[in-house]
């Protein structure tokens, strides 16, 4: 972190798919080791930092969210003040591009943006090791957004290790405006872990091993796209298999559902066939982007 005093700074905190999710089993925490592999895309909110002369202020823009201790980038904030003993105030703006409860990723990485934000606002020299701890501890996606654009994630999805993927892809992302939230998935995933809906361990080994070792192309990808989760969200959400099945019709070589969802996507040939697909949607009134996968980080301003 470079130590040098900023009044006023702006950042991009990006959204993430899942290209792979394997639910490995319950922790004695509650919580699930998984793997995966979290991608970041082309699809941000907004975040100003600016200093003030005390306390945390923190208005959102686009979507009704908590505004104090239960907004996740409040949190993130305080902790940067406690751990640096900061005496001086912070006003946050967060623009919401980014939809809530859709297994984008937002809240986690405005989470990271605002770690990073805060630090460089009032200079504070943390180690990108404690930053990871202090991330970890906000939230099981929020080190990953500290990363690279590409990372295989284990544990809870913050044992983190970066990879590069070998293409850009195309993507239309749409999401069915409708909030699912994860620890209701998850509790109703543990209740099918057994059933034949789900692939055996093997055949999730294959597609992870076999993706990470660049068998995969932009041609060929429908065969690597994987989620666990969907076993749940498409059987209580069928709008969500609908939007997965007509991406395909749409002309994609692949959709998937991310994270916990219900947002999907479909990865095109070019954005040319992308933008086509996206139209449709969009006349259904659904909420549809056409973005593509990063290559970098891109918390920035």
């Amino acid at each position: 972190m470079k130590n040098e005093k900023l009044r006023n700074i702006k950042l991009l905190a990006p959204a993430k798919v899942n290209l792979f999710l394997e639910v490995v089993d319950k922790r004695i925490d509650g919580y699930h080791n998984i793997r995966t592999i979290f991608q970041k895309i082309e699809l941000f909110d907004e975040i100003s930092f600016e200093e003030a002369d005390n306390g945390i202020a923190l208005t959102i823009e686009g979507a009704s969210l908590p505004t104090g201790h239960e907004n996740i980038v409040y949190r993130a904030v305080k902790v940067v003040m406690d751990y640096a003993n900061v005496r001086k105030g912070i006003r946050i703006h967060i623009k919401k591009n980014i939809p809530v409860a859709a297994g984008l990723g937002g809240g986690s990485s405005d989470a990271a943006a605002a770690l990073l934000g805060a630090c460089s606002l009032w200079g504070i020299d943390i180690s990108f090791n404690e930053l990871l701890v202090i991330a970890a501890d906000l939230g099981a996606d929020v080190p990953f957004f500290l990363y690279g654009a590409s990372a295989l994630g284990l544990g809870r999805g913050d044992e983190l290790y970066p990879i590069n993927l070998p293409f850009v892809m195309s993507l239309l992302v749409v999401n069915p405006c409708i909030e699912v939230f994860t620890a209701s998935v998850y509790e109703k995933y543990d209740s099918l872990n057994n059933t034949k809906m789900l692939l055996t361990k093997d055949e999730k080994d294959i597609k992870i091993i076999r993706f990470m070792h660049s068998k995969a192309s932009i041609e060929n990808i429908g065969g690597f796209l994987y989620n666990d989760l969907e076993a749940v969200v498409l059987r209580d959400y069928p709008v969500v298999r609908e939007l997965k099945a007509e991406l395909i019709r749409q002309g994609a070589a692949g959709s998937l559902m991310t994270g916990s969802g219900p947002t999907v996507f479909g990865v095109f040939l070019n954005e040319k066939e992308a933008m086509k697909g996206a139209l449709e949607f969009e006349k259904r009134g659904y909420k549809v982007w056409v973005t593509k996968t990063l290559r970098d980080n891109k918390i920035e301003g």
